[in-house]
Formats: structure tokens, C-alpha cells, sequence
């Protein structure tokens, strides 16, 4: 199993998906027994999770092959539990430079639209020889 193989085992397990909606990209995570904590909410960590997810999705999108991005901040506010229906992460770029980018993420519950998690996240932007680019 590679590495991507088994991330996206672990997703899937956890119940993170990703959504297109209007031709724009979300991230879920619906309310399950295997993904609450002791009072019913989804655990905070699963929501960290989330919010990592989310924002590395929209940091890694457009940079060039053999570039990715790495984690190096998240600041993260539980506002609300989530008890019933749906975790969506939405995300906006609030800097996108050489070396780093920034991402802002609200988790919104679903249905109702109420704020539950207000996150900043912070990327390096790192190179990556051979990854993206045709074998020879």
C-alpha cells in the first residue's frame, strides 16, 4: 500500500469526503457513533483534522508539479459543538507567496449553516524532485 493509498483508507474510515458543489470544492464530516466524543460532538481533533485537509486541498491547488506544501501553523477556535448532521470546511486564501500560503477555514454545520470551528492555517511551500513530473 502507498502512502496516498493508505491516507485515503484512513479518510475513508474517519468518513472525511470531499464534496463538488457549483463547481467549487468542500470537505465533510458527517456526525457518526465511531467520530464523537463522550458528549455526542464530533471529537475536536477529528475537526482539526478536517480543517487540515481542507486548507492543504486549497494551498496545493494550482502550484506547479514537483511542488507541494507542508503544515507549519494551525490556529484553531472550537466555537459550537457539532452533535447532528454534517462538519463542512470551507476555505479562502489569504496569502499565497513564494515561500508560504495561507489559508482561512470556517466549519459550518449542516443543515442551519451555524459556525462551529473558525481556523487559520499555514503552509511552507516546499519542493518535491519527481513527484508530478513523467517518468523518463
Amino acid at each position: 500500500m502507498t502512502s496516498l493509498e493508505a491516507i485515503g483508507d484512513l479518510m475513508n474510515r474517519i468518513g472525511i469526503r470531499r464534496i463538488t458543489e457549483d463547481g467549487a470544492e468542500y470537505w465533510e464530516l458527517p456526525v457518526a457513533p465511531h467520530v464523537v466524543n463522550l458528549s455526542g460532538g464530533l471529537q475536536g481533533g477529528l475537526l482539526a483534522t478536517l480543517v487540515d485537509v481542507a486548507a492543504g486541498s486549497a494551498a496545493l491547488a494550482g502550484r506547479p508539479a514537483g511542488t507541494g506544501v507542508v503544515t507549519s501553523d494551525l490556529n484553531i477556535r472550537y466555537l459550537r459543538a457539532v452533535t447532528a448532521g454534517t462538519a463542512r470546511a470551507y476555505t479562502r486564501i489569504v496569502h499565497s507567496g513564494r515561500r508560504s500560503t495561507v489559508v482561512e477555514v470556517e466549519v459550518r454545520v449542516l443543515p442551519g449553516d451555524a459556525l462551529a470551528v473558525l481556523a487559520t492555517s499555514s503552509f511552507a511551500n516546499v519542493e518535491f524532485p519527481g513527484i508530478g513530473t513523467p517518468p523518463a
